[in-house]
């Protein structure tokens, strides 16, 4: 008998033992209610958008783009910084010599190109000093009409042999072609840039001493089709143009000794035109691009309840372009959307970061619609209501083509941007 009441203590204190491993049982542990996905498309909250000219001049963009399409006609131009026309035979000398300038060598750098264009040809024109910023395609186009004091067909060099002795690596540092007429092409192996150089003598490369060996030149391109290229420029560092004047002096002290050199020239400003120029701003759309650079900038209602009760999974801002962009499929470019720290219209200074937020293509003969990703941003729009709802759309790089898209604005009802969110409201834990 007491055998038999241990063994029902035993298995009374068995049920009462909580199961902490085990699943909890519904209804006592799960939350009531459901997960209510809200997908909706906002077309109304998106005002006061505008458009702003004027961030970045053609000076100062990382290309010059030359062109020579049906819709539009572009050339780059650069005065290079003056040269030397005495030096010091020897360190510390007080006394100068003149310099005799035999010949020179153009670097020029194809940073984009389309590789189905055949015949591609760069074409050298000499410009007058006075050739700057306030420069336009009418002004210059008598010199590019003149005869041309050079010319090069890349894809003909492009076709030759590469040419990789050992001889030749020393003195270029990698392979290069060349032909008849002394051009040089090499092919950039980190980014397949192109680079050119056209050997002159001095009367194509002219060098005046009044003028302290500055020189202008332009170059114009042509090809089968698709005769559309960027140029580096100077703010590219390292792609921009330069020019090497290899010159001779006499050594007075070393018994009228002749002695050769050379120095390198980068250019002390550059630029292109192009024809027609963009068209102005205007109230019905946004402008992205052109040159100089265009912005627009994009603010944002948010509705309160988005604040208050729901989460923001993914965000989308949708625009409808007016037509597509008139240039070759090579002048693809990217557009990026920048949130503002601060609300002051055109001057709104910018957040640094850029990663987190929507970058898009856009593809030349396209007219499609784009959409760009927001969801960091409107996120962060819907945790801290503090922040700044307006952000920028802006090309990169800035001021490096003629080429720009325009969207319809917030003035334009039935095409105006629009945001696409998706939203959960937040679930509803239930208590044990």
């Amino acid at each position: 008998m007491t055998r038999r009441w241990a063994w029902l203590f035993l298995l009374g204190a068995a049920a009462c033992t909580e199961q902490a491993t085990s699943p909890g049982v519904c209804p006592n542990f799960c939350p009531g209610g459901s997960i209510q996905v809200h997908d909706t498309i906002f077309t109304a909250i998106i005002e006061r958008d505008s458009s702003f000219r004027g961030y970045a001049a053609r000076s100062q963009g990382e290309g010059l783009a030359a062109a020579d399409l049906p819709v539009v006609q572009s050339r780059p131009f650069f005065v290079l910084s003056t040269m030397i026309t005495r030096l010091a035979p020897k360190s510390g000398d007080t006394t100068t010599v003149p310099i005799s300038v035999d010949s020179a060598r153009l670097r020029l750098s194809i940073v984009r190109r389309a590789k189905e264009a055949t015949n591609l040809t760069l074409r050298l024109y000499l410009l007058p000093l006075t050739a700057d910023s306030t420069s336009d395609f009418a002004s210059l186009d008598p010199f590019f009409s003149a005869a041309a004091v050079d010319s090069v067909n890349v894809s003909d060099l492009l076709a030759r042999p590469a040419i990789g002795d050992t001889a030749t690596v020393r003195i270029w540092g990698d392979s290069i072609r060349t032909d008849s007429a002394g051009h040089i092409l090499q092919i950039a192996r980190s980014d397949s840039t192109l680079v050119v150089y056209f050997s002159l003598d001095t009367t194509q490369a002219p060098f005046s001493v009044p003028d302290s060996g500055r020189v202008a030149f332009g170059v114009r391109v042509t090809a089968d089709s698709l005769a559309s290229i960027r140029l580096g420029a100077n703010e590219s560092v390292t792609n921009g143009p330069v020019m090497r004047w290899f010159y001779h002096y006499t050594d007075r002290d070393s018994a009228m000794t002749v002695k050769a050199d050379s120095a390198l020239r980068a250019p002390r400003f550059d630029s292109f035109v192009f024809d027609p120029p963009n068209p102005p701003l205007d109230d019905t759309t946004l402008v992205v691009g052109g040159a100089p650079s265009a912005r627009s900038l994009l603010r944002v209602a948010m509705p309160a309840f988005l604040h208050d009760s729901f989460d923001v999974v993914r965000a989308t801002v949708i625009l409808v372009p007016v037509a597509a962009v008139q240039a070759a499929p090579s002048d693809s470019f990217t557009i990026l959307v920048r949130p503002v720290l601060t609300d002051l219209g055109a001057k709104s200074p910018l957040s640094p970061a850029t990663e987190a937020f929507g970058r898009v293509v856009v593809h030349p003969g396209s007219s499609d619609t784009l959409r760009f990703e927001l969801t960091d941003m409107v996120r962060s729009w819907a945790i801290d209501t503090t922040f700044a709802t307006a952000f920028f759309l802006g090309q990169i790089p800035e001021a490096a083509s003629f080429t720009e898209i325009r969207f319809y604005s917030s003035r334009v009802s039935a095409f105006r941007p629009a945001l696409h969110v998706t939203y959960v409201k937040r679930f509803p834990f239930g208590e044990p």
